[in-house]
């Protein structure tokens, strides 16, 4: 059974206006992300650490600071899409370079990096072998 069964960030609705416009391509890193994470140190613990991120990222793109992370991490995906469809393609493509650095950042300074670079690493290999890491057990 897939847990994160669900937890896509698209909705019949928006799935076209999220394809269009590239947004899926940014927000898929986060999808992972989350896919990993989530086990380890909790939904709450994911939305604390993107909380912080989107506080230390709002300085660089004040419109990041209309992404809600105080939710369950479907929501915050969802509003993530939001937001960065809001911004426009250009400038979202920064925006999201700026925060899976900072976010990558944190989580560094959290665990190590050592072990951050290991959980991007099997979350780029789930993403090149469309593999789940629980599946790789």
């Amino acid at each position: 059974m897939d847990h994160n069964e669900g937890q896509r960030p698209r909705s019949p609705q928006d799935a076209d206006k999220i394809t269009s416009t590239g947004t899926a391509a940014l927000v898929e890193p986060w999808l992972l992300l989350s896919e990993q994470l989530t086990p380890l140190i909790g939904e709450s613990g994911f939305c604390a650490l993107f909380g912080r991120t989107i506080r230390l990222s709002v300085v660089r793109f004040d419109r990041l600071g209309s992404c809600s992370s105080a939710r369950p991490v479907a929501d915050l995906l969802m509003s993530l899409t939001r937001t960065l469809n809001e911004i426009g393609p250009e400038q979202a493509a920064d925006a999201n370079r700026v925060l899976l650095d900072t976010f990558t950042t944190l989580l560094g300074s959290l665990i190590g990096e050592a072990l951050t670079q290991q959980l991007l690493q099997v979350a780029q290999r789930s993403a090149d072998g469309h593999k789940h890491g629980q599946e790789q057990k």
